[in-house]
């Protein structure tokens, strides 16, 4: 009886985490030039149903830095994103809101106040980064909340170092683990908020995450950040 508990505690516990361990990005959609479909998922390479109205916003640049007009057309648990040739990066940011954990450990997607024995609860913020055309301009920061930010001028090349920034409200943030997918295990910035990544073959994932307790709060006792960075590498 008591492994069966410890068993079911610790799926709980799993089911949790991987509440709010995903990440958002965007992949091709199908054949259609400049047409791309946003995604949701990643915890074990799993891909979960997307929930369009948790995407607090999408935005386009052209190579000047200004942005650019683009088709949003949603189709369920579908959310396909059309861009003019001009477009050089795109980036989302997306609030999966707050996941508490009731008495049983399971995890519920309210606030912690509404969860009846919830004593913790994660708030969990994503932000994506695609680029589309490597410019100067994808390599200066947006001033997204939690960003990662590439600092070479030069598309990456695939198995060659590069180096990318990551800022928490515009400062450099050390200790920020960095990795592929959402496997942290591909270094850790420094003092700076520099670390080094090693591109692989064709698109990469570059995930980036790092939590923060929160006090004096109602509602949640952890801020969660993950960042997903999808650039294309040169063989």
């Amino acid at each position: 009886m008591r492994i069966t508990k410890l068993l079911f505690a610790l799926a709980a516990l799993c089911a949790a985490q991987a509440a709010f361990a995903h990440t958002v990005w965007l992949e091709p959609a199908g054949k259609t030039a400049n047409t791309w479909k946003v995604l949701f998922g990643g915890h074990a390479g799993e891909l979960v149903p997307l929930d369009a109205s948790k995407i607090a916003s999408v935005d386009v640049f052209d190579a000047r830095g200004s942005a650019v007009d683009f088709d949003r057309e949603d189709r369920g648990d579908d959310v396909l994103l059309s861009f003019p040739d001009d477009a050089v990066l795109a980036a989302i940011h997306f609030d999966n809101g707050i996941w508490s954990r009731d008495r049983m450990g399971r995890s519920v997607n309210r606030p912690m106040r509404e969860v009846d024995g919830a004593t913790e609860a994660t708030h969990a913020v994503k932000f994506h980064k695609t680029i589309l055309d490597w410019t100067d301009f994808v390599t200066r920061a947006l001033g997204q909340d939690f960003e990662v930010t590439p600092l070479g001028n030069d598309r990456p090349r695939a198995g060659e170092p590069m180096r990318v920034r990551v800022t928490l409200h515009g400062e450099p943030l050390a200790g920020v683990s960095l990795g592929r997918g959402e496997e942290g295990d591909a270094g850790t910035t420094d003092e700076d908020g520099i670390a080094v990544f090693v591109p692989e073959p064709g698109f990469n994932k570059l995930w980036a995450g790092k939590r923060f307790a929160v006090d004096d709060e109602d509602d949640y006792t952890e801020l969660s950040y993950e960042y997903l960075f999808g650039f294309d590498a040169a063989e």
